[in-house]
């Protein structure tokens, strides 16, 4: 993923924030069909969909069914509070994404989650018990209240900040190439542009 390569480069911390692209879908999702009736694409769209999530390590299909992805975003609280993130997040994108499986599912979940060396029981009783509902539900407002309104959106704070508090911040909206990541977290630690 872009975020991790640009780990490698500059001194970056990686914050999830949970964000609801499709509000009111049910707990286990819907049919692709019935999420986007009609939807159609400009040429060439989905291609560079693709391309670009190739060339983050991704082989990127079309799932069947459209998660609803809150509890999703608890799991991934969780494996961030057990030190767990960014493997978590790539199971869950590869869960999704190439093996077609449904992330609203709980089961699915705790086995990612076990797949990364957590404790999956654990997470199913905290997810059970609605443990990071309410820490989701602030991150959902936030994002709102921020103005985003797509995925990807990645979020650049400067040290001391964080995604889901302050106001320091400059946000990349997209799949866009390497290149721009990497400019724009130039560009911040040299001070030669102030965050949004």
């Amino acid at each position: 993923m872009r975020a991790e390569r640009l780990q490698q480069e500059f001194p970056l911390e990686i914050e999830a924030c949970a964000f609801d692209l499709r509000p009111g879908l049910p707990p286990q999702g819907l049919p692709r069909q019935q999420a986007y009736p009609g939807r159609s694409y400009p040429q060439g769209y989905v291609d560079h969909l693709r391309q670009t999530a190739a060339e983050a390590g991704i082989q990127m299909g079309r799932p069947q069914i459209v998660a609803n992805t809150r509890k999703a975003h608890e799991a991934t609280e969780f494996a961030a509070e057990h030190g767990h993130l960014e493997q978590f997040l790539r199971a869950v994108f590869h869960a999704y994404w190439e093996d077609d499986e449904n992330i609203s599912d709980q089961d699915v979940l705790c086995r990612l989650a076990a797949g990364c060396g957590l404790d999956a029981e654990a997470l199913r009783r905290a997810l059970d018990e609605g443990r990071y509902a309410a820490r989701v539900e602030q991150q959902m407002a936030w994002a709102r209240a921020a103005g985003v309104n797509g995925v990807p959106t990645f979020i650049f704070s400067a040290v001391g900040g964080s995604a889901s508090g302050g106001n320091d911040k400059f946000a990349v909206v997209g799949a866009q190439d390497y290149d721009v990541f990497r400019d724009v977290a130039s560009r911040i630690l040299r001070g030669e542009i102030k965050e949004q």
